[in-house]
């Protein structure tokens, strides 16, 4: 069950939205289990990404809009449906990100499956939800993949693909829902994304591309659009790149894991481009890196608006258990002193283990993560997490007093999608519901859970 909580306290359930806290689908409006990306709105709303029941081919993935108390909003989309859908017809579908638009409205980004091509799409939305056709083609950009495209592509990660876990397999499905906060947008309204690619050699490297507010290329960076993450020095393998932020001035955060050539052992790190896609070596030599004797991999990354200081986030296996880590770095690149002595911070918070795949950050420092329970299977050791950090690094008993907070419903098992964070400071998670079948589990059901700040 879910764990008990202090009534009214930061860290509890919100019973002010949905049944008290808890939004579960489908429902009668909405067919769709599939919830995986969210975000909220300056209005006390929150979008919500998902994919609808159907035959393959034809699951419409929409994107929804949700009032404060998880009711949907009906003056959005057409015909009272409240939502809207994403335009690219006899596609399979994914949400891997709601990006927010300074004029209001969103930008989504996902992987697209057609007969004969796939790769990633982009579609624009007005605030009102309708398409901005002055984006791409009539409001849609893909970018299909080619032969030197990584298959796991955008931020999945090489674990996702089966390649570098040589631990324990239950064989049931990964519960690895939410992959990492892929695509941005800078305040020129430019975007940035990260995705995968193969060089001749077959080895896997990390890229950051970008566009311009219309969607084209945009070849003032880097001189082709596209910036390759190269780990120069550290003696990697393969890299992968699953995340990406964007500076106040204009630099490029990039993200991800790697391993060391010829060894099933690595690490993750943060290297920094300059505004014209140039590995800046101002960023502490150009790269951080966290090695780790088993492997790591990096979910997530924040940058505080305040003062510039990178949160990162992400799992390590360590003495057979997965562990969450963050790390904090100044805006220079800097481990952060203040935090944890200037050291990665790992926890495990329950015997199962976790690992951390969403991050926000709040103005005093605190940090908040969220993420899955257990070894990384659909099983009964999956629960979502969700905890509050001290700037120092110390959990938070302010939050729920104990610092950390659990969903676990009854009979099923639950994964951790994406997390977000309303204006006024309150946490809004969303995931899946795993039912347990014959041999595996299979997904149930969705939900949307609210957090009091």
């Amino acid at each position: 069950m879910t764990q008990p909580t202090r009534t009214g306290a930061a860290g509890t359930l919100d019973p002010s939205f949905a049944d008290k806290g808890v939004l579960k689908f489908p429902t009668l409006e909405i067919s769709g289990v599939y919830t995986e990306a969210l975000l909220a709105l300056p209005n006390k709303k929150m979008l919500l990404g998902m994919t609808l029941l159907g035959e393959i081919g034809q699951r419409p993935t929409v994107v929804m809009k949700l009032d404060e108390d998880g009711s949907l909003d009906t003056e959005f989309g057409s015909k009272g449906s409240g939502f809207v859908e994403i335009p690219i017809e006899g596609a399979e579908l994914d949400i891997r990100k709601l990006c927010g638009l300074g004029n209001g409205g969103w930008l989504v980004m996902g992987r697209y499956a057609l007969p004969g091509s796939s790769g990633l799409y982009l579609v624009r939305y007005r605030e009102d939800g309708q398409v901005d056709t002055s984006f791409g083609e009539e409001g849609v950009r893909l970018l299909p993949s080619t032969g030197m495209d990584d298959p796991g592509d955008v931020g999945i990660g090489r674990e996702a693909l089966g390649s570098r876990d040589k631990g324990h397999s239950t064989g049931a499905p990964r519960t690895s829902g939410g992959n990492g906060a892929t695509a941005v947008q800078q305040l020129d309204g430019k975007i940035l994304l990260v995705r995968g690619m193969r060089t001749e050699s077959g080895q896997r490297k990390g890229t950051v591309l970008r566009l311009n507010p219309d969607g084209s290329t945009d070849y003032t960076f880097n001189g082709s659009g596209v910036a390759i993450v190269e780990l120069e020095g550290i003696g990697a393998g393969d890299n992968v790149a699953n995340v990406v932020a964007v500076q106040a001035d204009g630099k490029v955060l990039v993200g991800g894991d790697f391993d060391l050539a010829g060894q099933n052992v690595g690490g993750v790190y943060v290297t920094r481009f300059d505004a014209m896609g140039r590995l800046d070596r101002s960023f502490n030599g150009g790269t951080v890196t966290v090695r780790n004797s088993s492997l790591m991999y990096l979910r997530a990354i924040g940058i505080r608006e305040a003062d510039g200081t990178i949160v990162a986030v992400g799992s390590a296996a360590r003495a057979g258990v997965r562990n969450g880590f963050i790390f904090v770095l100044s805006e220079g690149g800097f481990f952060d002193f203040n935090f944890n002595r200037g050291q990665p911070l790992f926890s495990s918070l329950v015997p199962q283990g976790l690992e951390w795949w969403r991050c926000v950050l709040q103005a005093d420092g605190s940090i908040i993560v969220a993420g899955t329970t257990g070894r990384g299977f659909a099983t009964e050791e999956a629960k979502v997490l969700t905890a509050r950090f001290l700037s120092d690094g110390a959990l938070d008993p302010a939050f729920n007093g104990s610092g950390f907070t659990i969903f676990d419903e009854d009979l099923t098992f639950e994964s951790l999608q994406d997390m977000t964070r309303m204006p006024d400071g309150r946490i809004v998670g969303c995931g899946l519901t795993w039912i347990d079948l014959d041999p595996w589990a299979g997904i149930g059901g969705g939900w949307v859970i609210r957090y009091l700040a």
